[in-house]
């Protein structure tokens, strides 16, 4: 039956056959009442990578060898489930390695922690974004045996430790894969329970650093990763530099602390904080004037052979502290080289999942990916970058040409980094004695043989210059 709508003197509502549908609507909440609460928590940071997001390639979201945390237990049995003795192996070896028992262990977590080993599991429920079907129990032991497990074999990696039956560190690829499982958003860790963990474990030590510091350098062991930590290095460097200028040694190790310990207060998970690693120094170039109805649009940019035709000149830096710091002066744009290795995609994919999903960090990673696929549109982009060693590594070019589209394609930009920077590009491209000078120089100045060629025809036409001159000159003077 059609619906139609009926009013009265004080509201106007959808008559269905036989019910009206606000008492249909009545009805059907007070059977099934929903939350009272939103069902997302307000400290959720470890979110299921989007559908829209994970289709692009899904295989950059999934534990190849490893699960962490409560979102992938019990998947791929088979594949996941021989880790799950080796991080047995590992819980026993940390116990034995600072001589405690598992209950003793236990109860040093219950005394130690703020409001006691409940209200540790319920903080921890709250930073994942999904609910779980796990029994308090189940869910602290998933927090206790993987959170031990990753700063055993952290420690360990750090510290060259290496038994001889140690299952990880005697594959040389198997850390390679350990370290691509770390880095998914799906597989993280509340930071704060591998601080805790940490500090009444190998942290208790004398002299231990703190955690962030010992998962830095792990992660640096990877040739892959330690270019993106450039920042991060330099500013511990400086920090070293001014305290050691004012204060004894003693002094600048607890100054060294303090700024470690600063991340860490700050921080989620691992995951989070190599993105902290990242964007350490980074320089945004969004344009302060831009108005709030104008912050989700980014500004756009020719690709890179067209701002070449244009002037504009490309060139790798190598004295970048960041991966991030792209710079335009003079008519030259500056970018930090990007090789691609085993570890990239799925990092820049992770990282660009957590800005999308988590409210609490700017589009920083996004914005990247999104500048770099402005400059790549065709294989060609491709090959001139590559061969200014902006792009190293690439397989072949029309991968290349696909990689930052598929990073960043399906997410949203607020507050687009680079929005002066792509203004400032726009204004050098847009003026046409760049674009004529860039001509002339591609025409008669690009190869030693066409400045030969333009001098021989610049000789000629002053010789027949000469030539008509003396004529006109020797029939004047008759």
């Amino acid at each position: 039956m059609a619906i139609e709508t009926e009013c009265s003197a004080d509201r106007t509502y959808i008559v269905g056959e036989d019910t009206l549908l606000l008492e249909a609507l009545k009805e059907k909440m007070r059977r099934n009442p929903g939350p009272t609460i939103s069902p997302l928590p307000p400290a959720s940071c470890i979110f299921k990578v989007p559908e829209a997001l994970r289709r692009h390639n899904p295989k950059a979201y999934e534990p190849h060898v490893l699960s962490i945390g409560p979102f992938h237990r019990g998947r791929d049995h088979e594949k996941l489930q021989h880790m799950e003795t080796v991080k047995q192996w590992y819980l026993g070896t940390l116990l034995t390695r600072v001589n405690i028992s598992l209950e003793k262990f236990i109860e040093i977590i219950h005394s130690e922690t703020k409001e006691g080993i409940i209200e540790f599991e319920k903080r921890a429920r709250e930073f994942y974004a999904e609910p779980f079907d796990l029994t308090q129990r189940e869910f602290i032991e998933i927090m206790i045996l993987d959170g031990c497990f990753v700063i055993q074999l952290l420690w360990n990696i750090v510290n060259g430790v290496k038994d001889n039956d140690d299952p990880i560190l005697n594959m040389d690829c198997m850390f390679q894969y350990v370290c691509h499982d770390l880095l998914l958003l799906e597989n993280q860790l509340p930071w704060f329970v591998l601080s805790a963990l940490y500090k009444v474990t190998l942290g208790k030590r004398h002299g231990r650093p703190p955690f962030s510091k010992v998962l830095f350098e792990a992660f640096s062991s990877q040739k892959s990763l330690k270019k993106y930590f450039n920042s991060y290095l330099r500013s511990l460097d400086k920090t070293c530099q001014k305290v050691d200028q004012k204060s004894p040694k003693k002094e600048e190790e607890s100054a060294l602390h303090i700024f470690l310990k600063k991340e860490e207060e700050s921080a989620l998970h691992i995951l989070d904080l190599l993105r902290f690693f990242i964007v350490l120094e980074f320089e945004a170039k969004e344009d302060p004037k831009k108005g709030e109805s104008e912050e989700e649009l980014e500004s756009d940019i020719p690709p890179a052979t067209a701002l070449s035709k244009a002037g504009v000149k490309f060139n790798k830096d190598d004295s970048a502290d960041n991966l991030l710091n792209i710079k335009f002066e003079n008519g030259f744009l500056t970018i930090p080289e990007l090789a691609v290795a085993e570890l990239t995609e799925p990092l820049l994919r992770n990282l660009i999942a957590f800005e999308q999903c988590y409210h609490g960090r700017s589009h920083q990673i996004t914005s990247y990916a999104v500048f770099m696929d402005k400059l790549i549109s065709s294989n060609k982009d491709i090959k001139l970058l590559s061969e200014k060693k902006i792009l190293a590594n690439w397989l072949n070019v029309e991968d290349g040409s696909k990689f930052f589209n598929s990073l960043y394609i399906d997410t949203t930009v607020k507050k687009f980094q680079y929005d002066k920077l792509c203004d400032q590009v726009n204004k050098y491209h847009q003026v046409k004695w760049n674009k004529y000078l860039e001509q002339l120089r591609r025409d008669h100045f690009s190869s030693p043989w066409k400045v030969i060629a333009l001098t021989v025809g610049i000789l000629i036409l002053i010789l027949q210059l000469l030539q008509f001159i003396l004529r006109v000159m020797s029939s004047t003077s008759f």
